[in-house]
């Protein structure tokens, strides 16, 4: 007997056992490292570009900002397209990369471009800032607030407790948001300022000339080398209030700053707000580093935060907005529990099916084959989170496929009185060609899912991953480990197979079939086409909503001119909050977004008339609502009837890959006010739609703006500039950085200022002109009028655009709101624009395509595979039958279970071309060995359902029961896997020992006839 690994690994058992706990040691310590979290990060690459240019208008800002940003950074290297915001003063561009580009070379590209551009835009637009930590989603967000403590003490706190947590190994950054700087303010009382020939600048120029610090050099001498240094001009605000700022000619008097502006230590204008259960707040925002095990992390945050508690006021509240390690704890803990409870189960069956012995022999396959592909994930970078735990489950039943045919080859040996040594070496080896066969057809459709392009795809990657190392790494424990263990435990069974009911009444309708051959046919037919039938009523869904107990708002006021509008609403937004006893916490930003609190969540944009909040909920509460999706129509009516001056959206957190509202229009065209006028359209259209609920635009409010038309030949003769007037303005309204002022080792911007507050004081505001030296009032050169005016210009690839969006009501399908709307629309006139459909629907189209082409490129391989093992071009095309019998199981088992037809409920419908086809394997296989030994064809049919039944059903029930704990999990985004899976692998398998014997017997027997 020649002397293989099989030979050694049985004859050195000790050595095989030794592997066998480093294996599991091995896999145990990668499982703990492993970085967790609770679900793929697969968020597009995008960086926000920010210019901001003081008293410019949108339009000025689009026209002499963000265009020229856009058209630079469209040549970039893994540019996808880009969205942007032209606001008063402000520019923000947002570019997004597509998945497969490189990140930090598209970057570097990025910055080096905005560099060059810079010198492009006007003089007085401050330099561009580029963020590229957009996608970033925290880790954990602290909330720190307290009753009579202002936001300064509260980000005070704030920074202390950062500089400790920041100590921690694992931990990259922290950032404190709500922090409101103070600042030194010098307002100019115009009136005053204009007894006196200087302007606003001059006053600036006064203060940056007297706060200058130049080095002074040293004094040297052969002995030493002394550095020699001037005291400061400003010791004090006496100081500052001191600086002369003119001085008379005539009389040399003096004008001191005290004399014509007030200086004052002050918060700076706030641009956003942060509140925690409606108290001021700030938050504390942490991310961890990249490929750690965050829990460990958040064990280590955790007990340093409880320690920094004992020194902190008892009346400051820190509260956890969000927390990650605990959630991923908790998430990840859950579905491990799954992947136990479904070990037990499959090894339950194994120990009913094939007794004691045996089933501890194959039982081990399952933790073995487990613990070595937690140390490939481990290697091959894969993260602990929903998605590969989900993998493990998938694969949990099918890790027993092999060590079961393995095991039952040995034991026969062991029965016919073989040597036992002998018996495990040829009954591993005759097995070891038809298993690596199975296992290759089953990694054949796994393996083109990794190729699925897009958000969706990355974010079920590591399903195919998870399943193919595992798959590989069963096959490797049945060849070496299951012979070993069966030499150590197998006997020579005495025990007699038992004719099942069950095994009765397939034969019985096997042989009804085998008579009855066209009309099975039909029959299969016709289930088929009846469940293609049903799939319209299945209803279409992309990807269902995440399972966190987090909603959150999307607040706009309407027509706010400053924050304070906002805050108003926000205030009785969370007043609607607090009375609802399932909201646990809530926690909103005003002015501009909270940090990115989950992976699907949209980079918001600042703006004074914007705001967001982050909701904790608990529906065992108040037992109102079954799931986030009721309660969130719930708010959105309560809001819809009870908030006026503003809007308000309920949002519920995306799973895959995030497209906002289900249902969006972009109306693009040349004119935004017939791109506005198209979208009312679109938007009471989409109105009178059942279903369509939360119906919003994002059309720009008008806002009106005093508008200065400057009279330029008038201006001329009395030599003021363009530069002067709007210089001059631009400091007078908006405020100029004069200097820097320190006092005890802080820093404050000292901003200049004047008092105008309304149109006459602006009118009557003396511009100095920069050639004659002379001032001339404001209203001597222009006009100062009331109009309205657009607060933003936003932009889609560089087009002016307007989006309509829906979101849509529980029971209702966004696909078939789209429909109706997009019929509706072709009646009416939209005018030169264009609107394109840019929702769910077509993410369907789209991915489901994707998938569908994948398909066919498994169905492919998993041909070659099977032709190569039966020599056959025929047999093969019988095999894969199973496939499309597999469907109608799947379709039934949804439309049995009300689950629509998702990316993941066709992702595991996808995954059973390679499972099923190994049942039809088997049966074809015998029914060849049946036919050498000179059996009939008919006969070799009967036979092979008959003996090979019993194996077929436990690999199939072992992979079902492997499913049982997913299925009823409650998760919204496997169930329907695990349902599709489950119902197409159950009703394939009995199929598949009716139909394809009946197919085969037709059509090899035909082929036989023909050849004869």
């Amino acid at each position: 007997m020649k002397k293989g690994l099989i030979y050694r690994a049985i004859k050195n058992k000790t050595i095989t056992l030794f592997m066998i706990v480093l294996i599991a040691i091995a896999g145990l310590y990668n499982y703990y490292i492993m970085p967790r979290q609770e679900v793929p990060d697969i968020s597009a690459p995008v960086a926000k570009i920010t210019t901001v240019y003081p008293g410019a208008s949108s339009e000025t800002v689009e026209k002499l900002i963000t265009s020229k940003i856009e058209d630079e950074i469209s040549s970039i290297e893994g540019y996808d397209y880009s969205q942007s915001y032209s606001r008063d003063s402000i520019s923000i561009v947002n570019i997004f990369l597509t998945n497969d580009a490189n990140v930090d070379k598209s970057w570097d590209e990025l910055r080096r471009s905005i560099s060059n551009i810079q010198s492009e835009l006007p003089e007085q637009a401050q330099e561009i800032q580029v963020d590229t930590n957009l996608v970033d989603t925290a880790g954990m967000i602290l909330s720190i607030s307290g009753d009579n403590y202002s936001y300064e003490e509260l980000a005070s706190y704030a920074d202390k407790i950062k500089n400790e947590l920041s100590t921690i190994e694992g931990v990259s950054r922290f950032e404190v948001k709500g922090k409101l700087e103070k600042e030194l303010k010098i307002i100019v009382d115009q009136d005053k300022l204009n007894h006196y020939p200087i302007s606003i600048e001059d006053i600036s120029n006064a203060i940056k000339a007297q706060s200058v610090e130049i080095p002074a050099g040293a004094i040297s001498s052969k002995e030493s080398k002394i550095n020699v240094k001037t005291s400061s001009a400003y010791n004090s605000i006496e100081d500052m209030e001191s600086t002369v700022v003119y001085a008379s000619k005539e009389t040399g008097a003096l004008v001191r700053l005290k004399d014509v502006a007030k200086v004052q230590m002050a918060l700076e204008d706030s641009s956003y707000k942060i509140k925690h259960n409606g108290k001021n707040a700030v938050l504390l925002t942490g991310y961890f580093r990249e490929n750690k095990n965050i829990v460990l992390i958040g064990d280590e945050v955790e007990a340093k935060l409880n320690e920094l508690k004992k020194d902190l006021p008892s009346n400051l509240t820190i509260d956890k907005v969000l927390y990650q390690p605990k959630d991923v704890q908790s998430s990840v803990n859950s579905f491990v529990i799954n992947l136990i409870e479904g070990m037990i189960f499959v090894m339950l069956v194994v120990f009913i099916g094939i007794g004691f012995r045996n089933a501890i022999v194959v039982s081990t396959a399952i933790p073995i084959s487990m613990l070595i592909t937690f140390s490939f994930m481990n290697l091959f970078g894969i993260k602990i989170h929903q998605i590969s735990i989900t993998a493990l489950i998938i694969a949990l039943g099918m890790l027993v496929d092999n060590a079961i045919v393995i095991s039952d080859a040995i034991q026969v040996r062991i029965d016919n009185d073989e040597d036992k040594l002998e018996a495990c070496i040829k009954g591993a080896k005759e097995t070891a060609l038809p298993v690596f066969t199975s296992t290759l057809t089953t990694i054949a459709v796994f393996t083109p899912l990794l190729t699925l392009a897009g958000a969706a795809g990355n974010f079920l990657k590591s399903i195919p991953q998870i399943c193919i190392i595992s798959l590989l790494a069963s096959f490797g424990v049945a060849i070496f480990i299951t012979p070993t263990l069966a030499y150590i435990l197998f006997k020579k069974s005495s025990r007699k197979e038992k004719t099942s009911c069950i095994k009765n009444f397939f034969s019985k309708l096997l042989q009804l079939a085998m008579k009855k051959k066209i009309i099975t046919v039909a029959l299969a037919i016709a289930a088929l086409g009846g469940s293609l039938g049903i799939i319209k009523n299945l209803g279409l869904e992309f990807f269902p909503k995440a399972d966190k107990n987090i909603i959150y708002l999307n607040i706009n006021a309407e027509n706010a001119i400053d924050i304070n509008k906002t805050e108003k609403i926000a205030n009785e937004v969370e007043k609607i909050l607090s009375e609802q006893s399932e909201i646990l916490s809530y926690t909103t930003s005003i002015g501009e977004p909270l940090p990115k609190f989950f992976f699907s969540v949209t980079p918001g944009v600042q703006a004074i008339d914007n705001a967001q909040t982050m909701i904790s909920v608990d529906l065992g509460k108040g037992n109102r609502f079954k799931t986030n999706g009721e309660l969130v129509d719930y708010l959105q009516q309560l809001f819809d009837t009870k908030i006026s001056g503003g809007k308000v959206a309920v949002k519920e957190l995306e799973n895959g890959q995030p497209i906002g509202s289900p249902v969006r229009v972009r109306v693009s065209g040349n004119n935004l006010d017939e791109i506005i006028q198209a979208s009312d359209v679109v938007k009471e259209t989409l109105r009178g739609i059942d279903g369509a609920v939360n119906v919003n635009s994002d059309v720009p409010n008008k806002r009106y703006e005093y508008f200065i038309d400057v009279d330029s030949e008038t201006a001329i003769n009395l030599g003021l500039t363009q530069y002067d007037i709007q210089k001059q303005i631009n400091m007078a309204l908006k405020g100029s950085k004069a200097s820097v002022y320190r006092e005890e080792g802080n820093e404050y911007n000292v901003i200049v200022s004047s008092d105008i507050s309304s149109k006459e004081e602006l009118e009557n505001l003396s511009l100095k002109s920069s050639i004659t030296g002379g001032k001339i009032l404001l209203k001597q050169v222009g006009e100062i009028n009331l109009l309205p005016q657009n607060t933003l210009i936003k932009k889609y690839n560089k087009n002016i655009n307007v989006v309509v969006t829906s979101d849509i009501s529980q029971g209702y399908s966004s696909v078939k709101v789209q429909n109706i709307l997009e019929e509706k629309l072709a009646s009416k006139n939209l005018g030169n624009v264009k609107a394109t459909f840019d929702g769910e629907r077509e993410q369907i189209t789209k991915n489901f395509g994707d998938m569908g082409v994948v398909a066919l490129f498994a169905i492919l391989i998993i041909y070659m595979i099977i032709m190569v093992q039966f020599g056959s071009l025929i047999q093969p095309i019988i095999i894969m039958l199973t496939i499309p019998l597999s469907i109608i199981g799947s379709v039934l088992g949804l439309f049995i279970f009300k689950e629509p037809l998702s990316f993941t409920a066709v992702f595991g419908i996808v995954s059973l071309a390679g499972i099923v086809v190994n049942n039809a394997i088997i049966l074809v296989d015998y029914i060849n060995s049946e036919r050498r030994l000179g059996i009939s064809l008919d006969e070799a049919c009967r036979e092979a359902a008959g003996k090979r039944f019993r194996p077929v059903m436990l690999t199939t029930i072992t992979t079902v029961i492997g499913l049982i704990p997913l299925a009823f999990s409650g998760s919204s985004m496997f169930e329907p896997m695990s349902i599709a899976l489950m119902a197409g692998l159950i009703v394939a398998t009995l199929l598949t020992l009716i139909v394809i014997p009946v197919v085969f017997s037709i059509v090899i027997g035909k082929v036989e006839r023909i050849i004869k």
